[in-house]
This record gives structure tokens, sequence and C-alpha cells, in this order.
């Protein structure tokens, strides 16, 4: 479910799914905390404690949503950077909040409502139904109990309700979707003139008086990273093949323990579709209007009609339609349910009834269909020798490395353990962290072995892919600034740069006031002996200029221009490059597009306002509740 989520991660709905799920993991341990003065407490709500165990518990499961978001991605580093304690204690303290708000305002959840909500989650579903055996087993996996469980959904229903009190107030105006499709999808084309500083080195001149006064004031740019030169032996994987074996047994073993994800090609359907969407919380009205153009287009397809032709026209999906709503091939586990079961359930060719899911209603129609396929333990032989002959080699690599570590911190020396081994030892040159080896090219991984030890000291085994190295630093270079007359070449090359992009400066400059005098680009350039350029189109989006580079302050600019004042209001300067710019072309919208996307743009407009709304409310609370942390017991709970 979580995989679907990740995958699926830009839908607006399943944004909200994937919060809500979040939410259901932590709100399980919120259970029985009440009363103030215990020190056995994170943090305090109003005098309503969050213990620390019902803390711990909540910051293990968002690891595990985390690591089941990311797998092998998700490092210590990452951990600590996203701040997952925080986040989890600020999301129970806002739990406690809301929950409390709604209680005040009077709302209540009855048993059925608790009820209805468990077995509509699909965690707690066998196809596509609520299963009580997979719903304790869910259970069990987390560690609590029914009742426990039970309890803290009417705790979240009760915050659900006092979410929909504030978001059901905020409108999306037609005159906002305009506005905002406007700004999202208006675009601007640009002349503009560039005046480059390499064009301009053969002007400049420096003094040696000059060269030496830029030393002096940048000294520190020219500074010298701490630096290293090393020997090392390279244990690879390929130099021990020779010494494991790979039996036919290992081979079977391998093959049964992996023959399902590994070697069964799942059955899988090449499907276009179309989306007639809405939200979940559309009228009974809303709706009917909305099935009965999609049963409309549901005909024209039967009638033999282009299927992808009508996506183009019909669809909502903005991802496919313009492909003719081609998804290309998925196998099952990829869509919802209910699309899943339809597309799987038609032959190639076939097109499906109207099929409605969370995103709205959905016309289906299979391309191809391929059905599971399991590669014989023939066919796969050799391969899964040649990956056991290699894991185990890097195994032996490792071993090896590590046994001539020990020998040299006994006395050997590196030439004579790499000799045993018929292996070579390499000396680098000196070296920075940035810098390239011999040989090996770019490795930070070996460099920084080697400053972190000191010299003549063998390093730990080394793996970089599939090789093993021993390190062992000779010299070791402190971090340095140059004295000017080793570094006056670079010096000078550095001034003459700068000076030329200053020149280009002024000459753009002398260029922009000619043009805001003149209103002629073209006139202005030519006088100056240079031509004029045209961007291509662009959109508000990001700080890329096509064919100017990243220029955010021109494209804000930009957008402001007008045919009674198209002139950009100042130079700007990017890549060594100085540039003046006018408009040449403000693009409208297509209206077409507009019609397509408007709903969608009204519901993710909406879905920004009440989410807005809530944070609003969120602050509001925190301003007027009494809330209290316990720094010292938060930060003794196991990372």
């Amino acid at each position: 479910m979580l995989e679907y989520v990740r995958r699926r991660a830009r839908s607006t709905w399943i944004k909200v799914t994937f919060v809500i799920i979040v939410l259901v993991f932590i709100f399980w341990g919120i259970g029985g905390s009440m009363g103030g003065g215990r020190t056995d407490v994170v943090a305090q709500v109003d005098g309503r404690g969050i213990s620390t165990r019902e803390f711990q518990r909540a910051y293990e499961n968002v690891k595990a949503t985390y690591r089941d978001l990311y797998k092998d991605r998700l490092t210590p580093e990452m951990l600590q950077n996203l701040d997952l304690r925080e986040q989890t204690l600020e999301q129970l303290i806002e739990a406690r909040l809301l929950e409390a708000e709604a209680r005040r305002l009077g709302f209540t959840v009855s048993d059925e409502e608790v009820r209805q909500a468990i077995r509509a989650m699909p965690a707690f579903q066998a196809d596509g139904q609520f299963s009580q055996a997979q719903y304790l087993r869910v259970l069990r996996y987390l560690r609590t109990t029914p009742s426990e469980f039970e309890e803290d959904q009417r705790t979240q229903l009760l915050s659900k309700k006092l979410q929909r009190l504030i978001t059901d107030t905020s409108q999306a105006t037609d005159d906002e979707v305009s506005d905002l499709f406007r700004l999202s999808h208006e675009k601007v084309v640009l002349s503009f003139v560039r005046v480059a500083s390499a064009d301009l080195l053969a002007e400049v001149t420096v003094e040696p008086k000059e060269v030496e006064d830029f030393y002096n004031t940048h000294r520190e740019s020219f500074r010298q990273p701490e630096r290293v030169k090393f020997a090392y032996v390279a244990y690879p994987a390929t130099h021990f093949e020779s010494e494991v074996q790979v039996t036919a047994q290992d081979v079977a073993d391998f093959y049964a323990e992996h023959k399902d994800e590994r070697f069964t090609t799942q059955a899988r359907v090449h499907a276009r579709h179309m989306l007639f969407s809405f939200s979940p919380e559309a009228t009974a009205e809303e709706k009917t209007k909305i099935r009965a153009t999609a049963t409309e287009v549901l005909a024209r397809v039967r009638a033999g009609e282009d299927f992808a032709a009508l996506a183009k026209t019909y669809s909502q999906d903005t991802a496919t339609a313009p492909k003719g709503g081609d998804l290309g091939f998925f196998t099952r586990g990829r869509m919802v349910k209910p699309f899943e079961e339809a597309a799987f359930n038609l032959p190639a060719g076939g097109v499906s009834d109207l099929v409605e899911t969370p995103f709205g209603l959905h016309i289906i129609k299979v391309e191809a269909a391929e059905p599971e396929r399991v590669r014989p333990l023939s066919e796969v032989e050799n391969d899964i020798r040649q990956e056991l002959t290699r894991a185990r080699a890097r195994g032996r690599a490792q071993d090896h490395a590590r046994e001539d570590q020990s020998k040299i911190q006994n006395g050997a020396s590196l030439a004579e353990v790499a000799q045993a081994a018929g292996l070579t030892v390499v000396e680098t040159p000196l070296v920075g962290h940035d810098e390239t080896l011999p040989d090996l090219g770019r490795q930070p991984t070996l460099i920084e072995a080697a400053l972190a030890l000191a010299p003549q000291h063998v390093s730990e085994p080394v793996a970089v892919g599939d090789t093993w190295y021993l390190v062992l630093p000779h010299e070791k270079v402190a971090s340095m600034i140059p004295d000017f007359a080793s570094v006056t070449e670079e010096a000078e090359k550095r001034y003459r740069s700068e000076k030329a992009e200053r020149l280009a400066k002024e000459k753009a400059d002398t260029l922009l006031a000619r043009v805001k005098e003149t209103k002629d680009l073209a006139a202005a350039a030519a006088a100056q002996g240079l031509t004029v350029e045209e961007s291509g189109s662009f959109t508000r989006q990001g700080s890329y200029i096509p064919k100017m580079g990243s220029l955010l302050d021109l494209k804000k600019a930009a957008f402001r221009l007008t045919s009674d004042a198209p002139v950009a209001p100042q130079t700007y300067t990017w890549g060594g490059n100085a540039f003046v710019a006018v408009l040449k072309e403000r693009i409208p919208p297509d209206s077409q597009d507009f019609e397509k996307q408007k709903d969608t743009i009204r519901e993710q407009l909406l879905k920004r306002k009440q989410d807005m709304a809530m944070e609003e409310l969120v602050r509001y609370l925190k301003q007027r509740a009494a809330i209290t942390y316990n720094q010292d017991i938060l930060l003794k709970t196991p990372s």
C-alpha cells in the first residue's frame, strides 16, 4: 500500500491518503497518558502528558514508514536530517490539540462510525473486502490490541470532523481558478542582446600591482585543501574467483529461495484509460452529471471511435491525456483495486464498463495482456552461478584484505602482503578530497580514508564497488594559502576574467540606456556591433530562461513587461554574460486546455486553501495551549 502511495505521490488525494496512513501509525500509541506531574513524559499539552512509551512507538512507526518509502537509500544521515523525532512529537501534540478542540465543540463519534472507518481501510482488506484475519494480523504487527486501535480511530475521526468543519468553508472561485491557470500557463518570449565577457578579454589590461591586490583581497579563495600522498593495494573480487566454489545445489537453493521475486515475471497489461474526475466529497448531483458524460463517451468508444483520440479530448488525467490515455504496461499492485481488477479481467482489445475509484470514473481499454511466466532453472542457471561466484569472491577479497591488514599491523609491509597475494602496490601523488587518482579517477572514499589516518598507519578494508582496498598514507600536507608567487598566473587569469565581466556589464548598461531612450533594441545593438537573439518561450516556473541561463530576477521582471513598457528595467548577468532584454511576445494560455484542466486546478486550489486553513487552526491552538517539553527525556529515547 505504501509502495503504491510512493509511486502516486503527485496525486493530491493520494497525498491525503498518505497523511492518513501515517496518522494511523501514530495515533495507535496515544491512549492512556492523562494527567500532569509525571516524569516519563516527553511533552505535556494543557496538562495531558505524551508518554515516553507512546512517543517511542509512534517514532518507530514513522521511521518504518520512511524505510518503506526509501528502502536502502534511507541512511542514518538522512534520518538525522529529516528530524523525525521533532516531526513525530509535533504530530502527537497537534493530534492532542485537535482532539481536545473537537470535544470542546461537542463532536462525538459513534461505535458504528468507528467500525465503518476501520472496515474501509485498505490495509485491512483482502480482495477488496474487509478481512478480520488481516485486521488482527496487522494489529499484531503494530503491537496493539483491537480495543486500543479502535479507541484511537475514534480520536482520529473526531479530529477529522473538526477538519471538515474548517475546510468546508474553503472555496475556490471561478476567478481564482482562472487566475491560477493563467499564472501557471502564460508564456513569454524575450528578444535579448548578450554581451559576452569572453569576447572582451583582449580589451582588458592588467597591471602586476592590480593582480597582487586582487590576490590579497581574495586570499581565502586561493586556499588549497588538505592533501595526502598514500599507497594502496586493490583486492578485486575477480582476483579471488578461482578460490570459491559454487555447486549445483547452491544454484538450486538460490533459485528456490528467490523464485517468486527474481525469476517470476508477473502478469501485466498494457492499458489506456480516460478519467472523469470528482472528489470524494462530490455531491450525488455532481456525480450524476459526470457519470452522464462518461456514459456518452463510453458509447462512442463502443461505436468504434478511436479511444486515444477521445482520451485526448475528454480525459482529465493530465499526465496521460496527451498520450491518448496510455498507461503503458503495469503489474498487479500498481493501481487502485477497482481499476486493477477491471484491467486484468479484460482481454486484449477489450473495453471496460465505467469503473469508479477514489479519483473518479474510468473507461479502460486493454491493448495487450501478458500472463505470469516463471523462468525455469535451466534458463537462469548460469546467471545465478555468476552472481554467487561474484558475491563469494567479494567476500573472499574482504577476508583477504582483513588478514593482510592484521599482518601489516603486526610488522609486515604493504609491499610484502601485496606480493604474497599476487597484487600490486600503487603510489599516489599528493591529492585533495576532490582530486582524481591516476588510473582510478575520482575516488573520494579512498582519499577520505587516507586523510583520516596518521602517516604509516594502515586502513580498515575500504569497499569501492566489487573491490576492497588497503590504504596507507605516507605524507599529509595541511590546508594552506599558497604565496602570491606560486599562484601569480592563476590570480592574473581570474582577475582578468573579473575585469572582463565588469566591462561586459558596463557595455550592457550603456546599451540598456540607449534602448530605454529609443525603444529600438535592434538599432542600438547594431550600433555596438552586437546581435539580437530570441529566447524560447517560458513560463513562470523555475529560474531558467532558454538560451540565456538561470536568471530568476529577469524571469520575474519579464512577466511584468507590457507592449507599452517592453524593456527589462536593468541588465542581468549569468555565466560571464551580461544581458539586455525586451518583451517580444506574451503568449496567453490555451482556453481549450483551461476547459480540460479547470476542474483539476479547482480541486488543487481548494486543497491548498483547506491545508492553509488547518495550518492556521493548528497555529492558533498551539498559541493558546500550554505546551511544555521534557528535552532530557526526549534526547534519552533511542534513536
